[in-house]
């Protein structure tokens, strides 16, 4: 915004003194290179403070003051611009034939009405360059939700389509198939409900409900295929599960749990997922026995979305308004996710 003012009375100054210059005599040139230099640099200045105080009005103020403001301001504003510019020419010593005499009928009609039309047309233009640079910005942000949502979409269906994945689900099914045909009706139906989560086109967008249900499935599977050397337990605040947030965010952090956990726990390996929320935060957390996997060493291959892109997810659709954490402690590593509604509301 104040690039744009400063810009705006640039371009005014530079073409009004060329219009003078050109019809002045040239020993007059430096007098009104001066002129212009000051009167609109005292306009700049007080537009910017006009737009600012403005720009504050309209975080709290009603609606009847948001009209009546930008005209208030605008004529005391054109005011003190004439009444700054004509005391520092005096200062100066400019020559006389330059700027209005100071009495009351120039204070109110050059510069209230005059001079505040000016800097209240210079202020509709800031704003709309403003609003236009932020709508784009928005759009840039939406479009980058868009594909991180895409890409994430397509690394859980690449993850579920997993030869290791997919084998390991199917032979304890078929192992069931015989020996407890309830249970592998149930399994099917448990890796059927999982896959479909993320094949549903919702573009991104889900629940906490959601999102437990498909965790649900996963963990069920993992029961079955670990029995005794798996315990999950998963604990959520009713108040959190119709909260909206993106699609896949909590489902990494049990995968990397699990898939990290068996390689680093003592059996059984222990989960424990925790939603909660108190009034506009919501606080995630994933925690499993274990030792936390600092980067560059040596790891497992990735099979899920990565931490990587729930940190940039989060950064798009909770910006300034988040925190995601992971840390090691007394054998147990937790990833912790905090989120401040607000966020969304301002989102929707």
């Amino acid at each position: 915004m104040v690039m744009t003012i400063a810009a705006i009375y640039l371009l005014i100054a530079a073409a009004n003194g060329i219009d003078w210059i050109s019809r002045e005599p040239a020993h007059k040139a430096l007098t009104i290179i001066a002129w212009e230099a000051i009167y609109n640099g005292s306009a700049c200045i007080t537009n910017i403070v006009v737009c600012l105080v403005y720009a504050r009005l309209r975080e709290s103020a009603q609606t009847i003051w948001l009209v009546i403001a930008p005209l208030a301001l605008c004529f005391i504003g054109g005011a003190v611009w004439v009444a700054m510019a004509h005391y520092i020419m005096v200062l100066l010593g400019l020559p006389g034939w330059i700027g209005v005499p100071m009495n009351l009928t120039s204070l109110v009609f050059q510069g209230g009405f005059a001079s505040g039309t000016t800097l209240f047309l210079v202020s509709c233009v800031s704003f709309g360059v403003d609003y236009w640079r932020l709508a784009a910005e928005e759009r840039e942000h939406a479009r980058e939700a868009k594909a991180l949502a895409h890409q994430a979409q397509l690394q859980m269906l690449r993850y579920q389509l997993n030869p290791h994945f997919l084998f390991n689900a199917l032979n304890l099914i078929r192992g069931l198939i015989i020996e407890d045909p309830a249970r592998s009706r149930r399994m099917v139906t448990e890796l059927a409900d999982f896959l479909r989560y993320s094949l549903d086109g919702r573009g991104g967008e889900g629940t906490v409900a959601d999102e437990l249900e498909a965790i649900e499935n996963y963990l069920a599977i993992q029961r079955t295929r670990f029995e005794q050397h798996f315990d999950a337990v998963t604990s959520v605040d009713p108040a959190a599960l119709a909260v909206s947030l993106p699609s896949f965010l909590i489902h990494p952090l049990v995968e990397n749990a699990v898939k990290h956990g068996m390689k680093t726990s003592d059996l059984p390996l222990r989960i424990r997922i925790e939603i909660t929320r108190q009034g506009e935060t919501v606080l995630i957390r994933v925690s499993n026995t274990g030792r936390l996997i600092r980067a560059g060493a040596a790891a497992p291959e990735s099979t899920g979305i990565g931490l990587n892109n729930i940190s940039q997810r989060l950064a798009l659709a909770f910006p300034d308004h988040h925190s995601f954490r992971l840390e090691e402690k007394d054998g147990w590593v937790t990833a912790e996710i905090e989120l401040k509604l607000v966020a969304a509301d301002r989102r929707a």
